[in-house]
């Protein structure tokens, strides 16, 4: 930089380091979060993987008490039977991923079998130390 200010190289120097920090900062934020909702991740997509071979039982019993309640074997069999194509899913991403004490939550998109993408919403909590869903969404809210 010849002819400008010393100060001025410091300055660059300064926000460069800024720059990095920052970022350094957002990347270790995003790989934590993904890390601690990787336990959830896996249950969601078991329970998608099982709904869609026709394992109902098994997909059910990934559902939390409340759920369970709320949606018993028997409603969840004919809802999936209803509406299989939802359930068979080849992709799942996840652009929205939260997690604090209460639970987690992860939201984004399937790619359905047939290659139609859906939004896509889980719920969970720790039941035992065993993440469960207490709700799901697939599809649009019609």
């Amino acid at each position: 930089m010849a002819g400008s200010p010393s100060w001025l190289k410091w300055v660059g120097i300064g926000c460069g380091g800024v720059i990095v920090l920052i970022a350094a900062l957002v990347t270790v934020l995003f790989f934590t979060v993904k890390s601690m909702t990787a336990g959830p991740e896996q249950v969601a997509k078991d329970f998608l993987a099982a709904a869609s071979a026709g394992d109902y039982a098994r997909a059910h019993d990934a559902f939390s008490a409340p759920l369970k309640e709320s949606q018993p074997l028997e409603a969840f069999t004919a809802a999936v039977k209803a509406r299989p194509s939802l359930f068979s899913v080849a992709d799942l991403s996840f652009t929205d991923r939260s997690i604090d004490l209460a639970g987690a939550k992860l939201a984004g998109t399937a790619t359905l079998k047939s290659g139609t993408q859906v939004p896509v919403s889980f719920t969970f909590a720790k039941e035992h130390d065993t993440w469960k869903l207490l709700s799901y969404h697939i599809g649009s809210q019609d």
